[in-house]
């Protein structure tokens, strides 16, 4: 009998502490279960009195806690004392105090601790930062994967090393599509601003590609998509190599690609306004279908002629130039623009392929712009938008959605949409319900549906 009530006894104390307590008698059960011993216990009476939005708010007590927590192994209550002393909650801050914490959460493999570790380390000890972003990024972590990859991109703590960066920038894209966001700290965040890993993966390949040799580039992308959890990557060659410099290399009978001069925002003038009459889709389509065009681009005439060339869309600003994402284009000698029975030779008349926004002039020619351009700030999550372009090459593609967020990645504004988006709408125009161009349709995410983004058609005035 004596056994079943003592057993009787510590239940309610642990049931207590299942969520954070807060009545007085549930803090006197927590107390109970911790002074025996209890480490998640110890855990929660520190969050409850290290929180000062609490009438039980007590610092010296929480820390104190704390401290029994992680004597006891609670990787969190570890946590918990870091960003006490290194912010200075509730103690005075002590970056060597809060260091020590740091190397015991190192030591028990918690994955924010070691990308801490690997972030302060990176100006420190460049040696012990790669070792860690390396091991983490071999379990699959995507925010190291892509420390690794602007790592090898820009040189300093590691060598640079532009496969070396495409190959983890496009293994965190992999990663980033098909695993959670992994556990990370705001020291980590604050740093580097990473918020969604295929997202950055993305404009990041994007940047490293135009630097590759294509023949280079396709090796180091199928070897990035062989990658499992727990491989270590071989050295990919280093970007001074003859195979790396840029153009395609002799003997495939590919012509160097044309450069694309540099970015120059469209004119006011053509910032027309926005219309408000409220359309349904046939008109929406008879209205802006005819500003959107095919692009059809490749290296060179030959790969032309075998239709060996890449798909996109372009939309019409005025009679003589239209817009696309640079990713269309890059690197293509050749570039035409197709509707109908129509076909005009453009050429690349500016572009920051770092934001993915590229203008092209056609002459002799005459194309018909879009009617209006829709100020993003203008827009609201819900409205009906309307995508057209060219999936798989299939011209004048009409799709429905609605506008599901507008995001802002660096300097770059985005539409969301539930519009479809594929292979070959890159470039297309995303259009409201009263025909106005609101985005220019660039990306979605791979095995999430419904995830496609628009460039805002007012940052092309920018």
């Amino acid at each position: 009998m004596a056994i079943l009530v003592a057993m009787g006894g510590a239940l309610p104390a642990r049931a207590a502490c299942v969520a954070r307590p807060s009545s007085t008698a549930e803090l006197a059960q927590c107390s109970t279960a911790a002074a025996a011993g209890d480490v998640a216990a110890a855990r929660l009476l520190g969050e409850v009195m290290g929180d000062p939005t609490q009438r039980h708010f007590d610092p010296a007590a929480a820390l104190s806690w704390w401290e029994q927590a992680a004597a006891g192994g609670d990787g969190l209550a570890l946590r918990r004392l870091f960003d006490a002393h290194w912010y200075g909650r509730g103690t005075p801050r002590d970056h060597a105090k809060a260091r020590a914490y740091l190397a015991r959460a190192v030591a028990t493999g918690a994955p924010w601790a070691r990308l801490v570790r690997a972030v302060l380390a990176e100006t420190e000890e460049p040696g012990v930062a790669a070792e860690l972003y390396n091991g983490l990024a071999a379990e699959g972590n995507c925010l190291a994967q892509l420390r690794l990859a602007h790592g090898h991109d820009r040189g300093g703590w590691v060598e640079k090393n532009r496969s070396q960066a495409l190959y983890w920038a496009t293994v965190a894209g992999l990663a980033g599509r098909s695993e959670p966001r992994p556990d990370d700290h705001p020291l980590f965040e604050s740093r580097f601003h990473y918020r969604d890993c295929s997202t950055e993966a993305y404009f990041l390949r994007g940047d490293l590609a135009r630097n590759l040799a294509v023949d280079l580039r396709a090796r180091v992308e199928e070897t990035a998509a062989a990658w499992k959890p727990g491989k270590v990557p071989e050295r990919q060659g280093p970007v001074d190599a003859p195979a790396a410099i840029g153009v395609s290399p002799a003997g495939l009978g590919a012509a160097a690609a044309s450069r694309i001069p540099d970015w120059r925002p469209l004119p006011g003038t053509l910032q027309r306004p926005a219309g408000r009459s409220r359309l349904g889709a046939e008109e929406v389509f008879a209205t802006v279908g005819r500003s959107v065009y095919v692009v059809v681009a490749a290296r060179t005439e030959e790969e032309l002629k075998a239709r060996k060339g890449r798909f996109g869309s372009a939309v019409a600003m005025d009679e003589r130039t239209v817009v696309t994402n640079c990713h269309v284009i890059d690197e293509m000698a050749v570039i035409l623009l197709r509707q109908g029975n129509q076909t005009l030779r453009a050429t690349p008349s500016g572009g920051d392929p770092a934001t993915d926004r590229c203008q092209m002039t056609v002459s002799p020619g005459r194309l018909s712009a879009a009617p209006g351009i829709r100020a993003w700030d203008d827009l609201r999550v819900g409205e009906t938008v309307y995508s057209i372009g060219s999936p798989k090459g299939l011209e004048a593609t009409l799709g429905q959605g609605l506008i599901s967020g507008l995001r802002q990645i660096k300097a770059t504004r985005y539409v969301q949409t539930t519009a479809p988006i594929s292979q070959g709408s890159s470039g297309g125009g995303l259009f409201d319900a009263s025909g106005n161009l609101v985005g220019i349709t660039t990306f979605h995410i791979r095995d999430a549906d419904g995830l496609n983004f628009a460039i805002a058609a007012e940052d092309f005035f920018r």
